[in-house]
């Protein structure tokens, strides 16, 4: 009856003790062990102390009324002691294992616009005619604006100082035209490209030499925004 009863009280603390594992969060380690071992020292001391002194424990002999209240104790001092080092010291441990967050995304690359950079071509004196040295330069920004399909054109046709204002007006509005025409040959559709005339109101060089003069009688290829 002595063994029966010992053996019932120390079952059931054990299995108070395995369901308390059991409903409790897993990842149990050195801090559940610890505490177990410190609360089943303390539990086993307290629980013969107090056998000692009130007798709660009175199913036989003292040595064995001891021996029963002590493994009580001290299995139940295990359970406290095991589930306050768990929540204590290996929760703990478990969050700062826990992987560092993945870093943020990073930011989107900002669209960069290309740069294009047509070339002008230049005339003779008193001419619309597309000269010679020009057909390359406009064969080439034919071929950048079929690269490019949705880019717009302003083909600006401009002159030197001499002859007058209105004269020059229309002579700069037939260079840019004839330029317009050429691109178009080289597929270039019409509708990207748009002529303006400005006559001799936006020099580049000076009037007074030739050479300036010949610099202002010109037609430049402005990409449109």
């Amino acid at each position: 009856m002595k063994v029966g009863l010992r053996f019932a009280v120390t079952s059931a603390l054990l299995v108070a003790f395995t369901v308390g594992c059991t409903c409790m969060q897993k990842q149990w380690g050195w801090g559940a062990l610890s505490g177990a071992g410190v609360g089943a020292i303390g539990g086993g001391i307290a629980a013969g102390a107090g056998a000692n002194n009130s007798g709660a424990f009175d199913i036989g002999e003292d040595n064995e009324d001891k021996g029963v209240a002590i493994a009580s104790g001290a299995v139940g001092g295990a359970l406290v002691g095991a589930i306050i080092g768990h929540c204590l010291w290996d929760r703990q441990a478990v969050v700062a294992q826990a992987p560092p967050p993945p870093p943020p995304a990073p930011a989107p690359t900002p669209v960069v616009r290309k740069k294009i950079v047509l070339r002008g071509v230049n005339f003779d004196f008193d001419k619309a005619a597309i000269r010679a040295d020009a057909a390359p330069i406009l064969r080439e920004a034919a071929t950048i604006l079929s690269e490019n399909p949705s880019v717009q054109v302003s083909v600006e046709g401009h002159t030197d100082f001499v002859g007058s204002d209105g004269y020059n007006l229309k002579l700069s509005l037939q260079r840019a035209s004839a330029v317009k025409g050429f691109l178009a040959k080289q597929g270039v559709a019409e509708g990207r490209l748009s002529t303006r005339g400005f006559g001799e109101s936006q020099p580049v060089a000076s009037n007074d030499t030739g050479d300036g003069r010949a610099q202002n009688r010109r037609v430049e290829l402005k990409v449109g925004d």
